[in-house]
């Protein structure tokens, strides 16, 4: 277990990382797990003959590589793994259209991305991994994602069981475990965490710890309107979520990272969410941001707080 990190291992605590990769592997034994392994297991052995990771879609093999029972077989597993909220991809034909676009995110702030050459990257909250994917085209040295929920690492096992990509790595930890990384990674990709989290600064001070000097990290965040340095903490829900904390102004969302010394903060995005970037479609069924808005006034959620936005900023840490 984690023999990938041997190299860095003045840059990690790899003790405490294995006890807590032991403990959240837990799930991987529970009663839950056991449509998803089942799904991997059934997987059809093949192998593709195509993989282009530079569109707007992952995509992953040719119609032509599997027959029709392999196809079948193929479907099952991903249909198994509802809901699927980031993509799209395209798995031998299969158009995997999930809750988000985050193809258009990736537009934002592909070309505010260091070169990833022979670099070290960790996805924090990397869901299936498809930011992970997108990165890999670039040769990175490593590119860790970590995230905590038993569908996304399936979800991520079933991708790769295609991709065969060694420089993709993805544990079963947190935010939380953050800390234990010291200025090991050139880029941190902090993608829709910090506001499920009480304490934005502390998980600021963990990622500016984990950073070499000079590194960068790309920071998206939902956030509200106003020029007025200061953060929304609602009482109960907001847009149907419960597990949200601080919802930043962009100004407030500048503060935080002056205030925890980060330099060279750059702007790359202040966009209205909307539809076409988070919605209900057949790889995820579930209610989406249309329903989380007021049906009679969308420019606020559905408690009455402002309407999300969404924030994607680049800071470095200086040398």
């Amino acid at each position: 277990m984690l023999e990938y990190l041997n190299d860095h291992h003045n840059s990690c605590d790899i003790d405490a990382l294995k006890k807590a990769i032991q403990k959240n592997e837990k799930l991987l034994e529970s009663k839950g797990s056991i449509p998803f392994k089942e799904a991997l297991t059934n997987l059809p052995k093949t192998s593709s003959t195509m993989m282009d990771l530079s569109g707007d879609k992952i995509r992953i093999g040719n119609p032509q590589d599997l027959d029709e029972d392999q196809l079948e077989k193929l479907t099952n597993a991903i249909h198994t793994m509802i809901p699927w909220r980031k993509g799209p991809f395209d798995f031998f034909g299969i158009d995997l259209d999930a809750e988000w676009r985050s193809d258009l995110k990736w537009k934002r702030i592909e070309n505010h991305l260091d070169n990833l050459d022979g670099k070290t990257v960790l996805d924090i909250g990397c869901n299936n991994g498809y930011y992970m994917f997108k990165m890999a085209k670039n040769n990175p040295a490593l590119v860790l994602g970590i995230d905590p929920v038993l569908r996304c690492r399936y979800q991520f096992d079933l991708v790769q069981s295609y991709t065969n990509l060694s420089n993709l790595k993805f544990e079963m930890l947190g935010i939380e475990h953050v800390h234990l990384f010291d200025e090991m990674f050139d880029l941190i990709f902090n993608m829709g965490i910090i506001y499920h989290h009480k304490n934005p600064i502390a998980q600021l001070e963990d990622c500016i710890r984990a950073l070499k000097p000079g590194g960068q990290m790309i920071l998206e965040t939902i956030g509200i309107p106003g020029d007025s340095e200061m953060a929304l903490f609602p009482s109960g829900r907001y847009a149907s979520m419960k597990n949200i904390w601080f919802i930043p102004t962009l100004p407030c969302l500048i503060n935080w990272m002056s205030k925890v010394k980060f330099i060279d903060i750059k702007i790359i995005s202040d966009t209205l969410l909307t539809a076409q970037e988070q919605r209900v479609t057949k790889w995820c069924p579930h209610k989406s941001l249309h329903d989380f808005l007021d049906p009679s006034d969308p420019s606020k959620t559905i408690e009455g707080h402002p309407a999300p936005r969404r924030f994607a900023i680049s800071v470095r840490k200086k040398i």
